[in-house]
């Protein structure tokens, strides 16, 4: 997917730029433009979503990332791995990871991203885009989260270019592993879309784009079956301690080649 950035797409960075450059715009002021604010409306973002993503962007503002670092930008699987310079011997990684974040989410905070200009984003989102009954929101679709996911990359790149951009493609999840103990989500049974199929989907269209160095994450996590590993999991959605060390397994040549 080639992806032209528009106007629009470019606004926020530009103001940015422009706060950076004067004297009476601070980032440790609450209405900095540089994270996004209480009254930020985000298409799709749910109240439970809001409040997760509204506590995280406050930890933000008092742990800003620095100079110098690796940022792991995406929902729960990123922030669930609390000590990510332990697992890799560094101490330049910064852990941006919301739970419950969604691709429209990520878009409504990278001015920080930008502001900091990071030696390396690694970008791992989407996954709570399908992980909800989206049959009134037809629109809510693989090429749509694939296009935010990719338009997240952009945005990075064009302000700060010097910044190593990292997509990770999109993991799997177990549907009966998590009805197992929440039978209640009646958007992961059988008759209703596949989620592990919009999952693919966007996948595929990330892996065609040739813009980015893309990490395909998704074919180490899956069963025969080709769902999420019970192994791996804590619920079919999660990480375990195994999932995590598998990971990390997979990205340290990654994280080595950033930090030579």
């Amino acid at each position: 997917m080639n992806l032209k950035l528009s106007k629009n797409d470019l606004f926020l960075p530009s103001l940015l730029f422009v706060c950076f450059f004067s004297t009476g715009c601070s980032i440790n002021n609450e209405t900095s433009l540089v994270f996004p604010g209480s009254t930020t409306i985000i298409k799709y973002q749910l109240d439970w979503q809001k409040d997760n993503f509204l506590k995280r962007i406050k930890e933000f503002k008092s742990r800003p990332i620095g100079e110098s670092k690796i940022v792991f930008l995406g929902n729960s699987i990123t922030y669930g791995l609390r000590h990510w310079n332990k697992s890799f011997g560094t101490d330049n990684i910064v852990n941006r990871g919301i739970s419950g974040d969604i691709s429209n989410g990520i878009l409504n905070r990278l001015d920080e991203i930008i502001f900091y200009k990071p030696i390396a984003v690694f970008l791992l989102i989407g996954i709570n885009d399908f992980f909800d009954d989206n049959s009134s929101r037809p629109e809510r679709t693989p090429e749509y989260v694939a296009k935010n996911i990719l338009l997240a990359a952009k945005i990075i790149k064009t302000g700060s270019p010097q910044t190593k951009v990292f997509i990770q493609t999109i993991l799997p999840i177990n549907n009966q592993q998590y009805l197992d103990d929440k039978p209640d989500y009646q958007f992961l049974y059988p008759d209703y879309p596949s989620i592990n199929d919009q999952i693919n989907k966007t996948n595929e269209i990330i892996l065609k784009d040739n813009d980015f160095k893309i990490i395909d994450l998704h074919p180490h996590f899956l069963d025969k079956d080709h769902k999420l590993l019970r192994k791996l999991s804590t619920d079919g959605v999660h990480l375990n301690a195994q999932g995590y060390q598998k990971l990390v397994n997979i990205l340290k040549p990654f994280i080595d080649s950033v930090n030579k």
